[in-house]
């Protein structure tokens, strides 16, 4: 049913894709010739890493579970939304705004359909967009009244678990709110603090600080362990845009474990990484990349060995790109509204109406926070997958996502990455038209992408987002933190076939290296599109730094049998020689995602009421059930045995896959009987209660301890996958495989593509605007960037639609057959440079500590 609130409206964009529209359909996964939940399709009981695709096999080519992004959603109403009683919420605060958002999206308004992009008020909100108010949500005091605590780091002792309604869930109340009295006190506090600093400064007592090369600062007397790392020189690029004569900050901007970290909402908390971690940050030099996650992996500023040194990452999945399965309350919350059921976060997004912009921003606001960066540290981890939506550069007409919001969150989460020296791998996880079909991909049912007339068009413009942030990214602002581009999640080769792909693939990375040069920039993360990673070995053997991405997961097919002793050692014998044979044959791989499921039970794991193959309620498993979903849905009737051999498995799968990403972080809490939901999926709950090692390097072995043979690595047999000699030189005979545009579509044949739809390349490129960082004691900004690392690369116009000239329904085209007088068909148009892509190489940097050893 929809929200209580009077003013609500369910139409955020009025049009044909309106849920409010008379006879508005939900739109049926099932509407077409390939039925997803057909177990005729599913991949075999236990099969072959080497040789088969773990995932879907061809002709699946719309499975909804070949990884964790299929859950696509039945529409079936809930017959009532129980009170929603919230997910779990940590307190955080905005330092950062967006330079120029104010004025607008720099290249934006040529490009789309339709009318211009209004104003907007970002680059002073703490909120986001339309944030008129100022009402930030999480201060610490607000914080208190609703009764969240400040959460213990994860692996040394977590929080409460949280049930209180979020603050988008409420009824907006217009009247003016009554403070609490201890905010008066809080107040007087403060200042008496204040005055105590001051009479403090002018006594000179224990509070001079000595500045050192790198722009931090130093205690001359208190010898706090908080600033162990400024003896060493590491310069941060930044540079105030004007002079200024501030005095260096009182605060601490350095840290190892039990110094006093000040987050970026003015509250503090005890740095407690046990690993070695060290925390920097210093308001006057933004950009200095000295922080370490820990003490095995090297600093942001010294070089990251693909051979030698370990990912241990996790994703943050479901924050700004939604899933209902990982942020369950949110979608009950709008689960149903005139008729259509939020399956997707287009659908989501339209029933939330006019709710759109405070309920996502709160969302983005509350879900992950800095807190969670140092949770993460504290954890062992060194790197984050940050997956992100295309609608944090743009949307066009009937896209009813909510525009450039969350780019706020991606800066935030650099800046935090940046302070706890945790590398992030920037995973563009949904583009126009969807590559996949599945939820995750922000719209549901057929993929459009490559795919029908419509899908090179929808191609076209995922090139220029790709531009777009690999531009930004590469910064010398930004390069140290982002150290991998997975630049398209996910692209459904199972319906989409190689060909297309692999041809997209090879464009992406021209264009990326044409900025980067070869040599330098992140690495780049291709996935193998389901079809198996083996299928990849001879993919383009010159390109710069390409490393393969696999999402293995064993539960989105018939059910793995057998006892606990059975289960926990399945990963091991699954992939752990597989991982090796990929390193030696091919190069790097990173699993991108993986999980702790055993068995697809959990709330919305595969579709919104859809049901589960493990108890035989899912579509085509009626009489192959393998047992009862209840005990594995509630974790908290899980007895040591289940935990101990759950923690087997995951070490296991650790050991197996050696550079992962864990999906995913947290799992946000439902409004339903179990307020927890999918514990398999929750890494932040399993180091609490144990199934998640507190220390992932105890994972090392565990598969040679299994008695399972894992063709031990010695070395990457092609030197270009990691910048090496022959990087860049993608062979004549491989360009000419794979020429862009492609040659055909799955459904379109060659004679055919001439007459299918095209955007024109008339449009300014996008720039993305950075954030605003002020010197301390000044007016004067510290440069950021300006969102374009290369101004003498490939310089072509952006893609825009023709003006006169009408296209298709964005997410529905993939089946219409070809059109007869398509906008822009037969338009031949320039794709890269003439001249070849520069060979940049990178500087030297000091030598990082030795990492553990690979199998």
């Amino acid at each position: 049913m929809a929200p209580s609130d009077p003013a609500y409206t369910a139409v955020p964009n009025p049009g044909p894709s309106s849920p409010s529209a008379p006879d508005f359909p939900s739109p049926d996964p099932n509407n077409f010739s390939h039925n997803p939940r057909d177990s005729s399709i599913m991949s075999p009981p236990t099969p072959d890493p080497d040789t088969a695709n773990l995932l879907g096999r061809p002709g699946s080519e719309y499975l909804p579970a070949p990884s964790i992004m299929t859950r696509d959603s039945t529409y079936s109403s809930l017959p009532g939304t129980p009170p929603l009683r919230g997910d779990e919420r940590k307190s955080w605060g905005s330092g950062v705004g967006l330079a120029a958002a104010a004025e607008g999206i720099s290249g934006a308004e040529s490009r789309r359909p339709g009318n211009a992009r209004a104003p907007s008020n970002l680059a002073h909100s703490s909120l986001g967009w339309n944030n008129t108010n100022n009402d930030r949500l999480s201060v610490s005091d607000e914080d208190e009244e609703q009764g969240h605590i400040t959460p213990a780091v994860a692996g040394i002792g977590a929080a409460e678990v949280q049930t209180e309604k979020p603050r988008w869930a409420e009824v907006v109340d217009s009247s003016p709110k009554k403070k609490r009295s201890k905010k008066l006190l809080l107040a007087g506090a403060c200042v008496g603090l204040l005055a105590l600093i001051a009479l403090a400064v002018g006594l000179g007592v224990g509070l001079t600080r000595k500045s050192t090369k790198d722009g931090s600062s130093s205690s001359s007397e208190d010898g706090q362990a908080g600033n162990e790392g400024d003896s060493k020189s590491h310069s941060g690029t930044g540079t105030a845009t004007a002079s200024s004569t501030a005095t260096p900050s009182a605060t601490p901007t350095s840290g190892t474990r039990g110094s006093l970290v000040t987050l970026d909402d003015g509250t503090t908390m005890t740095y407690d990484n046990p690993f070695g971690g060290e925390w920097h940050w210093d308001e006057a030099n933004p950009f200095n990349s000295s922080a370490r996650a820990n003490s095995w992996s090297p600093r942001l500023n010294e070089p990251w060995d693909f051979a030698k040194n370990r990912i241990y990452g996790v994703n943050l999945g479901g924050w700004l790109n939604t899933e209902p399965f990982i942020v369950p309350a949110l979608y009950e919350k709008y689960h149903e509204v005139n008729g259509q059921t939020a399956i997707d976060e287009y659908t989501l997004s339209q029933n939330m109406g006019s709710n759109l912009t405070a309920a996502m921003t709160e969302h983005y606001e509350t879900f992950i926070t800095e807190k969670d960066f140092i949770e993460i540290a504290s954890a062992g981890l060194n790197w984050v997958r940050l997956p992100m939506a295309f609608w944090a550069i743009e949307t066009w007409d009937d896209e009813p996502f909510l525009e450039r919001v969350s780019w706020t969150y991606v800066l935030k989460a650099l800046k935090w990455a940046r302070k706890y020296g945790i590398r992030v791998n920037l995973d563009l996880h949904t583009v126009p038209g969807s590559q996949n079909g599945w939820n995750h991909s922000g719209r549901q049912g057929t993929p459009n992408w490559l795919n029908g007339p419509m899908g090179l068009a929808h191609a076209q413009r995922s090139l220029d987002y790709i531009r777009t942030l690999a531009q930004f990214i590469s910064q010398p602002e930004y390069s140290d933190v982002v150290q991998m581009f997975g630049f398209i999640n996910e692209p459904n080769g199972n319906a989409l076939s190689k060909g297309p792909i692999a041809s997209f693939y090879v464009e992406a990375h021209n264009i990326i290296r044409d900025i980067t040069g070869i040599g330098k920039g992140p690495q780049l993360s291709a996935h193998d599109a389901f079809l198996g990673i083996t299928n990849w070995y001879d993919f383009a053997p010159g390109a710069d730094r390409i490393m393969l991405d696999q999402h293995n997961y064993m539960v989105f097919q018939d059910q793995p049998t057998g006892d606990l002793d059975d289960l926990k050692v399945k990963p091991c014998e699954w992939w752990a020689k597989s991982t090796n044979t990929t390193y030696q044959t091919y190069g790097p791989v990173n699993t991108g995602e993986w999980s702790a499921a055993w068995n697809d039970c959990g709330l919305w794991v595969n579709n919104v009421l859809s049901g589960y193959r493990y108890d035989g309620t899912f579509d085509g498993y009626a009489g192959k059930a393998t047992g009862s979903c209840d005990y594995w849905n509630d974790y908290t009737q899980w007895n040591q045995s289940t935990i101990d051999a759950l923690n087997h498995f995951v070490r296991g799968s650790m050991d197996a896959f050696q550079d992962y990403f864990f999906w995913t972080w947290k799992i946000g809490n439902s409004t339903g009987s179990i307020p927890q939901p999918n514990p398999f999926w929750n890494y932040q709950l399993g180091l609490e209660h144990g199934w998640i090692p507190k220390d992932p390097r105890t994972a090392i072995g565990t598969c040679e301890g299994d008695g399972i043979a894992s063709n031990p690595f010695s070395s990457f047999s092609n030197p270009a996958v990691t910048g090496g000699a022959g990087a860049g030189m993608i062979s004549g005979a491989q360009s000419s495989s794979y020429p862009w545009p492609p040659v055909s579509l799955t459904n379109i044949a060659a004679s055919e593509m001439d007459a299918i739809y095209q955007y024109t390349q008339t449009a300014d490129p996008i720039t993305m605007p950075a954030p605003t960082f002020t010197s301390p004691g000044s007016s004067a900004t510290i440069d950021a960037g300006n969102g374009w690392a290369n101004p003498s690369a490939d310089n072509r116009k952006a893609y825009a639609s023709f003006s006169d000239c009408s296209y298709p329904p964005l997410y529905s085209a993939a089946t219409i057959g070809v059109p007869a007088n398509a906008c822009g068909a037969g338009l031949t148009q320039p794709t890269k440079r003439s001249e070849p892509i520069p060979e940049i190489k990178r500087a030297a940097y000091p030598q990082p500590t030795t990492p553990p050893s690979r199998r």
